[in-house]
C-alpha cells in the first residue's frame, strides 16, 4: 500500500495504528498475521513493514468514525477535535462506500527491513517465465521482498546501431559478436513482461533496462526508446571514449595507456551527461570505475557532490550495487564510504542491487548494503 509523508510518518513513529482503506475486493483477502508493506508515496523504496492485528469493517465511514479511536487512525489531538467522517470524500466517494463498505486495519510496525534486489539480469537466459520464476524464487529463499529485473540492451538488436563504435577494438568487436548479444527483440521481452505481470507471484516484480549511455549515442537510445513502456530505466556508463572499462581485456586498452585522473574525469563527465539527459529512472553501479583497485590522484569529493545534486535535481534513484564485491573481489559493499556519505548529505534516494547475473546470485550482500542506508 502507498501513503503520502504525513500518515507514513506516523505509522513509523507508532502513532497511527490503524490504517483506513475501502473494503473492496483486494482488501477482503486482507487476513491477521498478514504482512503489509507501506510505500511513501514520494520515495517508493522507503518502505514500512506492519503486522496486520484486526480488522474492523463497516458499512461506512460515518459508522467508523463513531466506533474506532480516530488518534489511533492518524489524527492529532488537536484535529481529533474536528475530524469528521467527511474527511475520507477525498478519497472514497460515498457511492464507493456503499458499494464496498470501509475498513479499518489494525497494524503493528514490525523491525524487519524491506530487502530489494533492483539489478539482476536475465542475460544467460532465455526470456521465458521459467527462467524468471528461478529468479524470483531464488527471491523468496533469502528473505528479499521485490526484485527489479532488467537486461542489457546488447541483448536486443535494436540497440545494436549503439554499439558500433565499440567495433573499433578487435577485443570489443569479438565480445559483441557472442551469442548473447542482439539475439532478442524488445518486443519479445515486452512479451515475456505482460506475462508475468498477469501471474500472482509472491514477492513484487518490476522489469526494466540497463541502458549503456554514452553521449554521441543519446539521441539513438532516446529515439528508440520512446516507444516503449517499462517499469524503470537504468542508465549505466560502461565505456570511456568507446572502451570498456570492466571487462578482461580493459587493461591492456585502457587503465596501461591512460593516467587514472584522466579515466577517472572522463568516467565522471559521461556519468553526470547520463544523468542529466533526462532518459532515466536510475544510475546504476556510479563507482564501479574503482573495480580494479585503480584510484586517482586528485580528490574526487566536488565531483562526488556534483553528481549527487544532479540526481537530486533529476529525482532518479542511485544503486548501491553489491556486484563489485563478490563478481570483482572489491572490499567495498557497493559504494564507497565516501561517496555513500555525499549521496546522503545531498539527499540522494539510494537502492540497493546485486547485479546478479544467474539465480544463485540474487539477494548477493543485499542485508548488508541495506544497512549501510540507514
Amino acid at each position: 500500500m502507498r501513503l503520502y509523508y504525513d500518515p507514513f510518518d506516523k505509522i513509523r513513529n507508532g502513532e497511527k495504528t490503524i490504517e483506513l482503506r475501502l473494503n473492496d475486493e483486494k482488501r477482503r483477502k486482507i487476513r491477521v498475521g498478514d504482512t503489509i508493506c507501506f510505500h511513501r508515496y514520494e520515495r517508493e523504496y522507503d518502505v514500512i513493514i506492519c503486522t496486520v492485528t484486526d480488522l474492523y469493517r463497516f458499512n461506512s465511514f460515518e459508522e467508523l468514525y463513531r466506533a474506532l479511536p480516530l488518534k489511533q487512525c492518524g489524527y492529532t489531538e488537536e484535529q481529533e477535535k474536528d475530524a469528521k467522517a467527511e474527511d475520507m470524500l477525498e478519497h472514497y466517494s460515498l457511492a464507493e462506500q456503499r458499494k464496498y463498505g470501509v475498513l479499518g486495519i489494525g497494524i503493528r510496525k514490525s523491525d524487519q527491513d524491506y530487502l530489494t534486489d533492483c539489478h539482476m539480469h536475465l542475460e544467460y537466459g532465455d526470456l521465458s517465465r521459467e527462467y524468471v520464476m528461478e529468479f524470483v524464487d531464488e527471491a523468496v529463499k533469502k528473505g528479499i521482498h521485490e526484485i527489479d529485473i532488467l537486461d542489457h540492451t546488447h541483448r536486443f538488436k535494436e540497440f545494436e546501431p549503439c554499439y558500433e563504435h565499440l567495433k573499433i577494438y578487435d577485443q570489443q568487436k569479438q565480445w559483441l559478436m557472442q551469442p548473447t548479444k542482439f539475439h532478442n527483440t524488445l518486443d519479445e521481452y515486452i512479451g515475456l513482461i505482460d506475462e508475468m505481470k498477469r501471474l500472482d507471484l509472491p514477492i513484487k516484480v518490476k522489469f526494466g533496462l540497463e541502458v549503456c549511455y554514452t553521449r554521441d549515442t543519446e539521441e539513438m537510445l532516446k529515439k528508440i526508446l520512446s516507444g516503449y513502456q517499462f517499469d524503470f530505466l537504468t542508465g549505466a556508463v560502461h565505456s570511456i571514449n568507446s572502451i570498456l572499462y570492466d571487462m578482461s581485456f580493459s587493461k591492456e586498452l585502457l587503465w596501461d595507456k591512460y593516467p587514472a585522473d584522466q579515466i577517472y574525469r572522463d568516467y565522471y563527465e559521461a556519468v553526470l551527461n547520463c544523468v542529466k539527459s533526462g532518459l532515466f529512472t536510475r544510475l546504476a553501479h556510479p563507482d564501479t570505475i574503482k573495480m580494479f583497485k585503480i584510484y586517482p590522484d586528485y580528490d574526487l569529493s566536488e565531483t562526488y557532490h556534483l553528481l549527487g545534486r544532479a540526481l537530486k535535481q533529476q529525482d532518479m534513484l542511485a544503486e548501491i550495487n553489491t556486484g563489485c564485491r563478490y563478481r570483482y573481489g572489491h572490499p567495498d559493499i557497493g559504494l564507497s564510504d565516501e561517496l555513500l556519505a555525499v549521496f546522503k548529505e545531498e539527499d540522494v534516494q539510494l537502492i540497493t542491487g546485486s547485479d546478479a547475473h544467474k539465480p544463485a546470485d540474487v539477494g548477493s550482500f543485499i542485508k548488508e548494503a541495506t544497512q549501510r542506508i540507514k
